[in-house]
């Protein structure tokens, strides 16, 4: 009866160890593992970096709007599609501003057929003045009808170049080479100053922009004066070429906005995520302890990592972390001394430390 007692202990204590593995999400060894990589637990400077959300922008972009009411007639672009400077990209319709500048033109030249007839006029009455035939009152009223038409004339010119400009508003053109964003209007809208039609940028030209909370402003204002911040967007890390902080905090986030210019070989689009690692020049009295960022193990609220002792054997040992480092480790801030050695794979390590040693 002892020995039955014995073997189903044995055989629950297997099974037990299996039923780990398995909670694990891998299949039991039956073969001994090979070497497992270590690192040593390094103590560098104190120095850290802080990740910030970002997102992408063109740095030069518009949006083009009409500038006189009119209808959409035709939406010469979609999405996508590439524009060059000056190239037509909506037109609106025109009619009543023709309208108004052929009925100008036409008042024009009433006007300038009257003026010629009161010049003529005038002449004749200067002349009947030298020889005393008019009086000086007939003189002057023809001398104020010829200054009255060439006013006339000068205002309806006036009128009709205001005519031609807003008729040349309503070919609306792209002002700059560049990508069409979006659009915001169809064919039969109605246009109004201001009301977005078309979403143009200037691609090649992008950055992104982070909002930093003031808490972490000194430490990334140190760190700026001496690197360039690293953009991780599109699969890619790219370092910014030119990093703007504006002078002024927004007082609802308490988050103050920074820009860091791309290089032109960026895979990036406007609105893309993109996150940027801000290095932070901070000097403490005490050095950082750090690891491997493929040492640690994450299992729901557990951070751990497993630390070699006794020649291969490996134990699990829970840690808190800090900030990720400029070379890419992880900061530990707890549950690590400098000189231990942590496994590079915990999953290996995890279940190479639930085999049974031998002899047991």
């Amino acid at each position: 009866m002892r020995l039955s007692s014995g073997v189903i202990e044995l055989g629950w204590s297997m099974n037990f160890h299996k039923v780990i593995l398995l909670a694990l999400g891998f299949s039991v060894a039956t073969s001994a593992f090979a070497e497992i990589g270590v690192a040593p637990v390094m103590q560098s400077a104190a120095t850290a970096v802080y990740v910030a959300d970002a997102t992408v922008q063109a740095i030069k972009q518009s949006v083009v709007s009409a500038q006189v009411p009119g209808r959409v007639l035709q939406l010469l672009v979609r999405a996508g599609d590439a524009v060059t400077a000056g190239q037509v990209i909506i037109r609106l319709d025109d009619r009543e501003s023709v309208a108004v500048e052929a009925s100008s033109e036409a008042a024009i030249y009433e006007a300038q057929a009257n003026l010629a007839r009161a010049e003529l006029d005038l002449k004749r009455t200067q002349e009947l003045s030298r020889r005393n035939f008019v009086s000086t009152a007939a003189l002057d009223q023809s001398e104020s009808q010829v200054k009255a038409l060439r006013a006339r004339i000068e205002s309806l010119q006036a009128t009709h170049r205001a005519a031609g400009a807003t008729r040349s508003h309503a070919a609306i053109t792209a002002p700059y080479t560049g990508l069409v964003a979006a659009t915001q209007a169809e064919v039969g809208d109605m246009a109004m100053p201001g009301k977005p039609i078309v979403t143009l940028f200037e691609p090649g030209r992008l950055r992104v922009v982070a909002y930093v909370p003031e808490t972490r402003m000194e430490g990334v204002r140190a760190g700026l004066a001496e690197s360039q911040p690293v953009v991780d967007v599109g699969g890619q890390r790219v370092a910014g070429t030119q990093t703007t902080i504006l002078p002024a905090a927004d007082p609802g986030t308490r988050t103050t906005e920074i820009r860091i210019d791309l290089p032109p070989n960026a895979r990036a689009t406007p609105g893309q995520f993109a996150q940027v690692r801000f290095a932070l020049a901070i000097s403490t009295s005490s050095p950082r302890l750090s690891i491997p960022a493929t040492a640690i193990l994450r299992r729901g609220e557990l951070t751990a990592v497993y630390v070699r002792i006794g020649g291969e054997r490996f134990q699990q040992r829970q840690v808190r972390v800090g900030d990720a480092l400029p070379d890419g480790s992880i900061e530990v801030l707890a549950g690590l001394r400098a000189g231990e050695y942590v496994a590079l794979d915990p999953v290996k390590a995890g279940i190479e430390a639930l085999q049974p040693r031998p002899g047991k």
